[in-house]
C-alpha cells in the first residue's frame, strides 16, 4: 500500500522478521541477475498456488457475518483488511466470487510477481504499484477503476507493523468518493505463519471459511491532521471488531 507523505520509507519493513527480508533479498538477486530463472519461479509457484486455492475451495465453505453477507457487497466500494486475512479472503473469493469486478494493489517488488499471477489466475483484477515504485500510478488507476464500478481490495496496515492502520485506503475512500467497508476474513483449521510479521493464516482443505463484513462508512476531503487520525483510528477499531465476529 502506497505510505503517505508523513511515514517514511523505513516504515514499510517495520515487523518484517529477518526471514523475511532474507527471502526477498534472494528473490530480489534473482529477478535482476537471472531474469529467466526468476519468471520460471515465478509461473511453478502461482500455478502450484492456485491449485492449492481450487482444491480448498472445493472441499471449504463460506461462513458469513454482518450486512451485507459475502459476497453481494455494494459497488463501486473499497474493501479494507488486515494483511493476515488476504490467504483467506482469496479462497473466500474463489468460492464465491462477488458479482463486480475486483481489483487488488499489489507490490512491484519480487514477491510481488508471483502473487499477482495467482491473483490473475484466480478472477481477480490486478494493479500494481507500492511505496517505492509506482504507488500514486496505481492509486490513479485503482481510481479509474472505482469510477467503472468495481471494488478495489487493500490492506490497512500495509507491511507492517500488523494491525496498526495506515490511511491509505481512506485517502483513496475520500478522493474517489466511495465507501470503505472493513472486511474481517479468517479460516478454521489453518495453517498460522507465526514466522511471518503478519501471523497469515492459510485456510486447509475441508476448513470454514469466515467472512465479516463492517458497517461502510463514507468521507467528505479531509481537511486537518486531526480528521485523518480520527478516521485512522476509526478504521482500526472497525476491523478489530469485524476481527471479532466469530470469537
Amino acid at each position: 500500500m502506497l505510505l503517505p507523505p508523513s511515514e517514511t520509507l523505513a516504515d514499510k519493513d517495520l515487523g518484517r522478521n529477518l526471514l523475511t527480508r532474507t527471502v526477498d533479498t534472494v528473490l530480489a538477486l534473482l529477478r535482476n541477475h537471472l531474469l529467466p530463472i526468476h519468471w520460471l519461479f515465478v509461473a511453478i509457484t502461482a500455478t502450484v498456488l492456485f491449485l492449492y486455492v481450487k482444491l480448498v475451495a472445493v472441499t471449504a465453505h463460506v461462513v458469513t457475518a454482518g450486512s451485507p453477507t459475502w459476497p453481494h457487497v455494494p459497488t463501486p466500494s473499497i474493501l479494507a483488511l488486515w494483511h493476515r486475512d488476504a490467504p483467506s479472503l482469496l479462497v473466500a473469493f474463489a468460492i464465491r466470487r462477488p458479482p463486480a469486478r475486483t481489483v487488488l494493489m499489489i507490490a512491484r517488488d519480487p514477491r510481488g510477481d508471483y502473487l499477482a499471477l495467482l491473483c490473475r489466475l484466480v478472477g481477480l483484477g490486478v494493479v500494481r504499484g507500492d511505496s517505492e515504485e509506482g504507488g500514486w500510478e496505481a492509486l490513479l488507476q485503482l481510481t479509474n477503476e472505482l469510477a467503472n464500478g468495481a471494488c478495489a481490495v487493500l490492506t490497512a496496515d500495509g507491511r507492517g507493523p500488523a494491525r496498526i492502520a495506515k490511511v491509505g485506503a481512506l485517502a483513496l475512500a475520500s478522493t474517489a468518493g466511495v465507501p470503505l467497508i472493513p472486511l474481517a476474513v479468517d479460516c478454521h483449521p489453518a495453517i498460522e505463519e507465526r514466522h511471518k510479521w503478519d501471523a497469515a493464516r492459510n485456510p486447509l482443505p475441508f476448513s470454514s471459511v469466515l467472512v465479516s463484513v463492517g458497517t461502510s462508512r463514507s468521507f467528505e476531503p479531509f481537511v486537518d491532521p486531526e480528521s485523518i487520525e480520527q478516521a485512522r483510528e476509526w478504521l482500526e477499531e472497525a476491523l478489530n471488531q469485524a476481527s471479532s465476529a466469530f470469537r
